[in-house]
This record gives C-alpha cells, sequence and structure tokens, in this order.
C-alpha cells in the first residue's frame, strides 16, 4: 500500500488509470474507499486519486485536524507523483482541503468542485445540524445518516456500505472537526474571487448541513461559478445519486482545456 511521509503524518493513497489528474478528497464520514463509484467511472479517461485524509482511515497524525496540513498533504501528494496541476474535486470535509489549495497555489488546480460543502467559507450561522454533528464525541454514524435523502434512508444495504466504510475511521471522532470551523481554517467571502479556475458546487437538495440555498448565496462571489442541485440526495450526491454525480463532474472537467 501506497504512502507519503509527512511532517507528524503518514497519509495513505490510491491513484489508478492514465491522463489528466483528479484528486477525490473525502468527507468526515469517509475515507479514500467511498470515493469507488467516482474511481472506477473515471479512471479510463483520467489518472485518479483517492487518499485518507490524515487521522481517516489508514492515515496517521498525532496533530489536530488542520486546513494547510490538508492542502500541504494534497500538494505533496501531487509533487510525489509529478502532477503538476489536477482537478480537485472535495466533499464535505474534502472541500477545505481544496478551496484552500485553489486559494494559495492556484497554479496546481485546473478546476475546483465543492460538493456539499462551504470549503471554510465565512458563515456566522451554520445550520443546526452541522452544529449538532460536530459537538459529538462519538465516533459513530448515527447522526451523519441521518443526513441522507428520503430515498437513499430507504436502501439498508447503502445505509449499511456507507457505515462499514465510515467504520474504518477508527481514530476519529466527531468533535475533532472543530478545529476546521475555527478562525485560523475560516475563507472570507472577499477572498472567493482569487480562485481562478472554473468551480462548480454539487449540492444534494436533501442536505440538512450545507443546504442549497445556503451555497448558492456563495456563487456570486467567484470569478467563474456555477451551482447544481441533485434531487433524491441529501449530504452525499456522489454516494447517493453516483450516476447524476458522475455526469455533472464530468461536464465540468471535461470544459476545462488543458494547456
Amino acid at each position: 500500500m501506497p504512502f507519503l511521509n509527512r511532517d507528524n503524518a503518514q497519509i495513505y493513497y490510491e491513484v489508478k488509470g492514465e491522463g489528466d489528474a483528479i484528486v477525490f478528497a473525502h468527507g468526515a464520514g469517509g475515507n479514500a474507499a467511498i470515493w469507488y463509484n467516482q474511481v472506477s467511472a473515471f479512471h479510463r479517461a483520467y489518472t485518479t486519486i483517492a487518499f485518507d485524509h490524515r487521522l481517516f482511515g489508514r492515515s496517521s497524525c498525532d496533530e489536530p485536524l488542520n486546513v494547510i496540513h490538508f492542502r500541504d498533504d494534497l500538494l505533496g501528494l501531487l509533487d510525489e507523483l509529478n502532477i503538476d496541476r489536477a482537478h480537485l474535486v472535495g466533499q464535505s470535509m474534502g472541500g477545505f482541503t481544496c478551496l484552500r489549495t485553489a486559494l494559495d497555489f492556484p497554479e496546481r488546480v485546473l478546476s475546483l468542485t465543492l460538493s456539499c460543502t462551504s470549503g471554510g467559507i465565512h458563515n456566522p450561522e451554520p445550520t443546526e445540524a452541522l452544529r449538532d454533528l460536530t459537538s459529538s464525541s462519538d465516533r459513530a454514524t448515527n447522526g451523519l445518516l441521518m443526513t441522507m435523502s428520503e430515498a437513499s434512508a430507504a436502501k439498508p444495504e447503502l445505509m449499511q456500505l456507507y457505515e462499514s466504510i465510515n467504520n474504518f475511521n477508527v481514530k476519529f471522532s466527531w468533535d475533532k472537526l472543530r478545529t476546521l470551523l475555527g478562525p485560523e481554517n475560516v475563507v472570507q467571502l472577499s477572498q472567493l474571487n482569487q480562485v481562478s479556475c472554473p468551480t462548480l458546487f454539487i449540492s444534494g437538495v436533501e442536505d440538512p448541513l450545507f443546504p442549497p440555498d445556503q451555497l448558492n448565496q456563495y456563487v456570486p462571489y467567484f470569478h467563474n461559478a456555477d451551482i447544481k442541485l441533485v434531487q433524491d440526495a441529501g449530504h452525499s450526491p456522489y454516494f447517493e445519486q453516483p450516476e447524476i454525480f458522475n455526469t455533472l463532474l464530468r461536464d465540468h472537467v471535461e470544459k476545462v482545456i488543458v494547456q
């Protein structure tokens, strides 16, 4: 299994396929394994990279979670693989990683996809569901399973798969996310026009953590951004409605002319 050695951390990653690179950054309910629907769909035309954020899955770290560390881990992966630029796809917590990378190192980013995430953009009024989730010291998926759509919740085999993948995160508890919401990790609205790459928000219509109306407010602040809504999806459209998600992602990355 490949690992990237970082200061005080080891980052597990998987690479498959050839072509322009797409990096998939998971949310707090997952790890690299959660992207199976995307890796299987994109690896024939792209180099797909999925990794476990530090403290998640097979990656190790003894320090508090920090967006700057997340950013540098992603950049370290690109350097390790000799990749100059990549399409970045961030789900929930992974959106914090990807947006920070696009802001600080725009020359490394071809496009940005933010799935059900603010990416750390300043929000003085987080939803009650988000506050409840990040205040729990539990490791279980009970709270996150409640963020799925009604259609997804009616599929016990889908819910069991999500729970099983989450259970690989043996060192994580939800309260560890609170450091990511601290002032040092916040992105101000005034910074968003510095994101030079095409940006796509993908939002589950039934997402209680980062609802569509909230994400839609951020779109005008970007230089080049759009938002697409996914029906019958809550907080995890890449998992709940993978075919729709993949179509939206493919359309987005194919618009980018790589020189």
